[in-house]
């Protein structure tokens, strides 16, 4: 990576970051030693961009600095274009509209070099037969995370046995075919992890959660980690 693309590189990493930055992180992130990432920030401070911090503690960027646009490379591009072949593919018609729209932007402010490499892009991901069916609306599970707001589920095991839960919605990931969310089930009090397919119904129960150590996304992550015997 040249140094100017790094340097933008480092500024979009910590706009992007809500906590200090260190610089063993950004050096990890971009494949530089330590000593590289100090003379970069120095180089940006001085140039004004409005990062604070020192060296060995970490690094800020004030978040009302405008990051003006910056040019894709070719691989930055081809992961655009099959990222949102994905979505389209494997999640809903509201998520397929979003990356139809997020591409029609960034064309928009494409320099004509880098929208003709984009139109050019031929990495596809097309639907699968393997993929189940789902029985509940992914839009509803998507805002009940991003609201934090209890589902009501009736939900079947690998018997077919329904039983009825309010679970505390975490997160979606696709282990595909499959989409599956983590939860805290108040039926358990511990962390489940329910199959999008296997849903029989999920109503919101207008009932909101809060975090708290024990029940937190962070925290069943970590479970998983150790787990799988992945640590820090």
């Amino acid at each position: 990576m040249r140094r100017a693309d790094r340097l933008h590189h480092i500024v979009t990493f910590l706009r992007s970051r809500r906590m200090v930055v260190t610089a063993q992180t950004l050096a990890d992130e971009y494949e530089v030693s330590v000593r590289t990432i100090y003379r970069d920030i120095q180089d940006l401070i001085i140039s004004g961009v409005p990062i604070a911090g020192e060296a060995g503690v970490g690094y800020m960027l004030d978040k009302s600095y405008y990051l003006p646009p910056m040019n894709f490379d070719v691989s930055e591009l081809e992961a655009l274009m099959l990222g949102a072949s994905m979505v389209s593919s494997w999640t809903d018609d509201d998520m397929a509209k979003a990356a139809r729209t997020l591409i029609t932007k960034i064309k928009n402010v494409l320099s004509d070099h880098d929208r003709d490499l984009f139109a050019g892009t031929a990495l596809f991901a097309p639907p699968s037969r393997a993929r189940p069916q789902e029985t509940v609306q992914f839009s509803l599970i998507r805002t009940a995370i991003r609201q934090k707001e209890k589902l009501f589920l009736r939900y079947a095991d690998e018997n077919g046995t329904y039983s009825e839960r309010t679970v505390r919605p975490l997160a979606l990931t696709l282990f595909a075919p499959a989409w599956v969310m983590p939860a805290w089930c108040e039926l358990r009090n511990d962390f489940r992890s329910f199959r999008l397919d296997r849903m029989k119904d999920a109503a919101p129960t207008g009932d909101l959660f809060e975090d708290t150590p024990e029940t937190a996304l962070s925290t069943f992550l970590a479970r998983i980690m150790v787990k799988d015997g992945v640590r820090d």
